[in-house]
């Protein structure tokens, strides 16, 4: 294993053929053949070309970190350049007498081609020899698990619970076709795949048949029960359902697969009753925009790293952003003068690739000023229109150069966006989150006296291809909301009351009440 891949993060559901960790963590070929053979990565079968389960890349190298910090084995060296402990080829292994006498071995790494050295002992000496015999496999340097002296293994620490790879090759085919879903929709469909595949105990979906299905089905059915210890609500359940359909669909149309039943998405289908008495969907928690304004106004504003963080708070609500996609944003990106944000969907992290010209919305001026005040900051240090709009903090410490230099970069986790929310809500009793914002700018066009062209462009600003989609999924009425309409709406009932008569009330107040639960 070479260097500490501090920042590369697999995902456990994913699988990986080896061109693919070759990109992840930018090594050789050869190298990851070398954490196969010797370093303990296994394969999640003997066939080649390899693919690995990310559970399994994950457990390789908590290993390979946690021994670096433990005694050499014998054979292994520790490489000072790629901060490594390796077993190195058999054939670069040489002798040295250094002045004090003391035996030693000089050999390369492997995985970075650096010089290792180590004082060697009895048991390097012998492993190294039996090594060089012509009747012993060169590979004996790395043997983790035989009759090597050392009596090498794995560490019983890091052992996981056993994994289901025997499905590991479809679900790679899978992944290439599912190439065209954003990647936490994948990660999504791979959650509901994986849960499928622990119902059935890693059974291989090429003998799959409908009671099989049946058994995930009586077990999401068993979740949805208001006593299940792991419950699910309704949209959960029938995200899996969707999910896992999609992938039947396609399943029975591969190769090697055609002879499943073709009817195994019906299995899948529960009565509405189930799904009804499944736990509901938690209401979304936002403030009112008066508060949003109040949390603005009491962040702190003395370092470049506060200012930031009032930036991002504010551009949030100034543009309904998603966190993703502001922290992905560039100064270049936000036109101060005609009060536009350019969401450009080639080079912003915008959902579905989507590009758009977002009007600031109309929202108290403090959000505004926010976010200029933070422009001309960066402007005033050197940034320039490519560089990004909120600079890592190695960025703003160290400030740009003013010639030949890279392009300042965005933050590759919108980790910022969700640290700068915890510290405008520090003193708050509720804590919101990054996408509080657009179900407030949602709430906003309910609240506002607005026609029905100025609603719709509304929600085409919050980048949405009709308003059923603002409807549905922002801004929804809270429970304390609506009890405050009710008590409106009894308020004028009362003070009309005279000059009604007892049917026009009544009629009135079911009309409300239907409006209010159509809502």
């Amino acid at each position: 294993m070479s260097r500490s891949y501090k920042n590369v993060c697999p995902k456990k559901f994913w699988v990986y053929s080896v061109d693919d960790l070759v990109h992840l963590y930018s090594v050789s070929a050869n190298t990851v053949s070398n954490w196969v053979v010797g370093g303990g990565l296994v394969p999640s079968d003997g066939h080649k070309p390899y693919v690995f389960q990310g559970a399994e890349v994950q457990r390789f190298h908590m290993q390979q970190k946690a021994r670096k910090a433990t005694t050499l084995r014998p054979g292994e060296f520790s490489c000072f350049t790629c901060k490594a402990h390796v077993f190195p080829d058999i054939e670069t292994v040489r002798d040295t007498c250094p002045k004090d006498g003391k035996h030693m071995y000089a050999a390369e790494c492997p995985d970075c081609a650096a010089q290792v050295r180590k004082i060697s002992n009895q048991a390097d000496r012998d492993i190294v020899e039996e090594c060089r015999n012509p009747n012993t496999s060169r590979d004996c340097l790395h043997e983790e698990d035989g009759s090597v002296p050392a009596g090498i293994g794995i560490s019983k620490e890091f052992d996981t619970p056993a994994l289901h790879t025997a499905n590991d090759r479809v679900i790679y085919a899978w992944l290439t076709y599912a190439g065209r879903y954003d990647v936490k929709t994948i990660d999504r469909h791979l959650s509901a795949i994986r849960y499928c595949e622990g119902i059935l105990e890693g059974k291989p979906f090429k003998k799959l048949t409908g009671p099989d299905v049946d058994k995930v089905r009586k077990d999401l059915k068993r979740r949805a029960d208001a006593n299940a210890v792991d419950r699910l609500s309704s949209s959960s359940i029938r995200h899996i359902v969707s999910h896992l359909s999609a992938f039947f669909t396609w399943l029975v149309m591969q190769a090697g697969f055609k002879s499943l039943p073709k009817d195994l998405p019906s299995y899948l289908k529960m009565n509405k009753a189930i799904l009804a008495s499944a736990a509901p969907v938690k209401q979304k928690v936002y403030p009112t925009l008066a508060e949003a304004e109040n949390l603005l106004g009491f962040m702190p504003s003395r370092s470049l790293f506060d200012q930031r963080a009032r930036a991002i708070f504010a551009i949030a609500f100034l543009g309904a952003l998603r966190a993703d996609t502001l922290i992905s944003l560039r100064i270049k990106h936000v036109d101060i003068s005609r009060r536009r944000i350019v969401q450009d969907g080639g080079t912003v992290r915008s959902k579905a690739g989507k590009s758009i010209e977002i009007c600031w919305f109309p929202i108290p001026k403090c959000f505004e000023t926010a976010v200029i005040e933070w422009i001309h900051a960066l402007e005033a240090l050197g940034f320039t229109g490519d560089d990004a709009l909120f600079p890592d903090s190695d960025w703003l410490k160290h400030r740009p150069a003013t010639v030949n230099r890279k392009v300042v970069p965005v933050m590759v986790t919108p980790h910022a966006v969700t640290e700068a929310f915890a510290i405008a809500c520090r003193d708050s009793a509720v804590k919101y989150t990054p996408h509080s914002a657009k179900h407030i700018i949602g709430a906003e066009r309910d609240e506002r006296p607005l026609t029905q062209i100025q609603r719709k462009g509304w929600s085409a600003n919050m980048g949405h291809d009709n308003e059923q989609t603002t409807e549905r999924h922002y801004g929804k009425m809270t429970d304390d909301r609506r009890f405050e309409v009710m008590e409106q709406i009894r308020e004028n009932v009362r003070g009309d009351s005279q000059s009604f008569s007892e049917e026009d009330v009544f009629a009135i107040v079911t009309k409300a009440i239907e409006f209010v639960r159509n809502r």
